[in-house]
């Protein structure tokens, strides 16, 4: 099995739950006895895949410095490279890392993988620029074999494009974040955490409105911000008018760092109004962190009976969880037992064996 891989994700991320993906599992790939050809061609990526090249048949791939508001034109020049790299290669399939419109002259087999649909479901978070519904319909139509990364997502599938004919596999995603966390708490204060951007859909507003409802928390808590940049001044202004610019935080952090939050944290809130799968969740049951999510789209699938959830737009129903996960401390230990057992449905190596299976039943 000669299985190749593009570049597109990997020069248009530096980190994020796509890239994750694709480097957990080309990785693991040889040793399922896949040939790998991987093609990152002139790539942003931080997670370091290139480090395996030895392992891989053939590797094509140079790491340059990331320019802000580049992703358009960068894919645009390196599209037609790429092509003309995979039309000298021998292969069976293809698992494209995102959604490009790939052409080329040959016979082979083409996997794609839905994360979720959130480009279709709130157009407005994105730029009037941004063709990624379009290319991904393009992508299904095109596609032999189709991985959905939950239930959820699958359902999203079926109820949009007209499948028939397609194999289509649900293959969950694994945890990278497997540190046993034994330094000092790098946040002193008692903390909720938030993961992730705070774009519209993520709903990262609702924790505002809940400090501002809540004296109690707000004089002895601060929300952590891991990621997604520096407030905006939207941000910054809804917080000061509502009271609580003191009680949220925000910072960057490596992997080790994250653990760190995730294991002192008093708990996780994943507020998001859609998700296809939630990485962070089975990141939080790991570092036995309590878990508050939304209960929409695949996120209940993944916390099963281990988390809280509420509706996304109920600020009363979230202040109610928190409350439980402050005052219940037997409830709280049931969550982080059900948690860490939980976590281990969830397996890169598992997703890799099926995943390679899955290349095997599309090439036949």
């Amino acid at each position: 099995m000669r299985v190749l891989y593009d570049n597109e994700i990997f020069l248009i991320q530096k980190y994020g739950g796509a890239t994750r993906y694709f480097y957990e599992l080309i990785k693991r790939m040889p040793a399922l006895k896949a040939e790998v050809i991987l093609y990152m061609g002139k790539f942003i990526n931080e997670y370091g895949l290139e480090k395996y090249a030895d392992s891989f048949n053939i590797f094509s791939g140079t790491k340059v410095r990331h320019i802000p508001r580049t992703k358009l034109i960068s894919i645009k020049i390196q599209k037609p490279l790429f092509e003309r790299f995979a039309v000298r290669q021998d292969f069976n399939l293809i698992h494209q890392t995102y959604f490009g419109d790939i052409n080329i002259s040959k016979d082979f087999k083409r996997v794609i993988t839905v994360h979720d649909f959130t480009h279709e479901r709130l157009s407005s978070n994105f730029s009037s620029l941004d063709r990624t519904a379009e290319l991904k319909k393009l992508a299904v139509k095109k596609a032999d074999g189709i991985i959905c990364v939950s239930e959820s997502t699958k359902n999203d599938l079926l109820e949009r494009y007209d499948t028939k004919g397609k194999k289509i596999k649900v293959i969950y995603h694994g945890n990278s974040l497997k540190y046993d966390v034994t330094e000092e708490r790098i946040i002193k204060d008692k903390y909720l955490l938030y993961v992730g951007d705070r774009r519209s859909y993520k709903n990262f507003g609702i924790l505002i409105k809940v400090f501002e409802m809540n004296e109690a928390l707000r004089s002895e808590y601060k929300v952590v911000c891991c990621g997604g940049g520096k407030f905006t001044k939207g941000e910054t202004e809804k917080m000061a008018e509502a009271n609580v610019l003191n009680n949220f935080t925000q910072t960057e952090a490596r992997d080790r760092t994250i653990a760190n939050l995730y294991f002192y944290a008093k708990a996780f809130v994943y507020p998001s109004k859609y998700e296809g799968f939630g990485i962070p969740m089975i990141e939080a049951m790991y570092n036995g962190c309590p878990i508050i999510a939304s209960n929409v789209s695949s996120l209940p699938e993944v916390g099963g009976e281990s988390a809280l959830y509420f509706n996304p737009d109920s600020p009363e129903e979230l202040k109610e969880q928190i409350n439980v996960i402050l005052n219940n401390k037997e409830k709280v230990e049931r969550m982080i037992s059900s948690g860490k057992e939980r976590e281990r449905m969830f397996s890169w190596n598992t997703c890799a064996e099926e995943t390679y299976k899955f290349y095997e039943e599309v090439t036949g």
